[in-house]
């Protein structure tokens, strides 16, 4: 029965982050048009705004989902499941503190054998959030570069549609350069738990630095070049559907990664400094519970 209920529950889940989707390229596919519609000579004197919108948004959702979304989750197994625990040992030898996984071993274990993926909403909302927090200030410095997207008259409306959909998959493998940072954090927001006995917890940190690393060089570039508040929105619009593409890639990728961080937990001596589970209350003296 419960299987059932989780069948259930991913199939709703996917069609809500399908949905998400459409309507998240719908926006980005509003923006863009308005953008060539202003634009003199960009798109035909007979286009009708509205079919294409619809037909650009259909398409972006198609082509961008399969690529953001292998990509989100490549980067969230490789980076959040192998490289994450990596990164921890470095940052606690340099930082000479320990980290707690706090789930217990029996329940690493039953995660450990746990089997296929699964759509969360609300760790889809949360990745998210981090996601384009990071994504669209690198964008936004990207944008004064260069032209995002890429646009050039065409006289046909399916040229049109062709060539702005290149634009989003260049757009999207450029967003993608600063997913592995994120994705160091991320199985530890909504998952496993990570606790700090004497340093500041990984992820917070990871996250914070980031994010504040972002937001500082975006607040830097917005004093130093002034530009215009319309194309910051713009780059922003243009990215949510990217981001959520991303979002879905590591929501689904989660639990592979959560699983491999499991695995590397219970392999893991009592003694380790680095990553363990295993913390043990002596309560009464003598005999010892797990906690």
């Amino acid at each position: 029965m419960s299987t059932d209920r989780e069948t259930s529950h991913n199939r709703r889940n996917a069609l809500v982050c399908s949905i998400g989707t459409f309507s998240l390229f719908l926006v980005g596919s509003s923006t863009v048009l308005v953008f060539l519609a202003s634009a003199s000579g960009v798109l035909p004197r007979n286009t009708q705004v509205g079919l294409l919108t619809l037909a650009l948004s259909a398409t972006l959702s198609i082509v961008i989902s399969l690529v953001g979304i292998p990509i989100g989750f490549t980067y969230m197994y490789f980076f959040g499941g192998v490289v994450s625990t990596k990164a921890i040992k470095l940052y606690l030898f340099i930082t000479k503190g320990t980290h707690v996984i706090e789930s217990k071993t029996s329940e690493l274990s039953a995660l450990q054998a746990s089997r296929g993926l699964k759509l969360k909403l609300r760790r889809q909302i949360m990745y998210f959030v981090f996601i384009l927090a990071v994504v669209v200030p690198f964008a936004s410095y990207e944008a004064k570069h260069k032209d995002i997207p890429f646009f050039s008259p065409l006289a046909r409306t399916t040229d049109i549609v062709s060539l702005i959909t290149q634009d989003f998959v260049t757009l999207t493998m450029t967003a993608s350069l600063m997913l592995p940072l994120v994705a160091l954090a991320l199985p530890y927001l909504g998952g496993l738990r990570l606790r700090s006995i004497d340093v500041g917890p990984f992820h917070t940190t990871v996250l914070s630095m980031v994010i504040g690393a972002s937001g500082g060089f975006s607040l830097l570039y917005t004093a130093l070049t002034r530009p215009v508040l319309s194309v910051l929105a713009y780059v922003f619009l243009l990215l949510i559907g990217v981001c959520w593409c991303f979002a879905i890639g590591c929501n689904l990728g989660a639990d592979p990664a959560n699983r491999h961080i499991a695995h590397i937990v219970l392999a893991e001596k009592v003694s380790s400094r680095v990553v363990s589970s295993k913390i043990w209350l002596e309560n009464p003296p003598g005999k010892f519970r797990e906690v």
